[in-house]
C-alpha cells in the first residue's frame, strides 16, 4: 500500500476527516490545528514529514528576531521536531519520519503529531517569555 493511502487509512481510523488532498500531500485537522503530510521523495517514499503553520508571523525585525531566537532556543531542546521561519516571515513546524510497516506508520504519525502540537505550545510560551523579556530591558534602558 502506498504511503498516502496509508496515512489515509490512519486518519480515517482516528476519525479525522481529510480537508485537502494533493499529488503528495494531505492536509487534515489534528487537535484545533490544520497539519499537511507531506510524502517525501515520491509516492512510493516511505518517508512522510508533517508540517504545521499559520501560528506565527513576523511582521517587523523585532518579531523576527525574537521568533527565531524562540527556533534556536527550541531546536537545542526538541528532537523529534524543528521549528523555523520562512522566506515570507512564517514560522513552520516540522516533524519527518520514515516507517517499515503500517503498524509503524500508525504509532509514528501518531508520536509525530503529538510532537509538533507540544512544540507549537512551546513555540508560544518561549516567545511571550522573549517578548516579556525583551519589553522589560527596553524600559529599563529608557530609564
Amino acid at each position: 500500500m502506498k504511503t498516502k493511502e496509508l496515512i489515509r487509512q490512519v486518519l480515517d481510523k482516528w476519525g479525522f476527516p481529510l480537508v485537502q488532498e494533493n499529488d503528495n500531500s494531505l492536509v487534515f485537522r489534528y487537535q484545533m490545528n490544520y497539519i499537511q503530510a507531506n510524502i517525501s521523495g515520491g509516492e512510493d517514499s516511505n518517508a512522510v514529514a508533517l508540517t504545521l503553520s499559520g501560528i506565527f508571523s513576523a511582521d517587523d525585525e523585532k518579531e523576527m528576531f525574537l521568533g527565531l531566537r524562540t527556533c534556536n532556543d527550541l531546536n537545542h531542546n526538541l528532537l523529534q521536531v524543528k521549528l523555523y521561519i520562512d522566506s515570507e516571515s512564517d514560522l513552520i513546524i516540522a516533524s519527518e519520519f520514515f516507517y517499515k510497516s503500517a503498524d509503524d506508520m500508525e504509532y509514528l504519525l501518531n508520536v509525530s503529531l503529538r510532537s509538533v502540537v507540544v512544540a507549537k505550545k512551546c513555540f508560544i510560551q518561549k516567545y511571550n517569555e522573549l517578548e516579556a523579556e525583551a519589553k522589560l530591558m527596553s524600559e529599563l534602558e529608557q530609564e
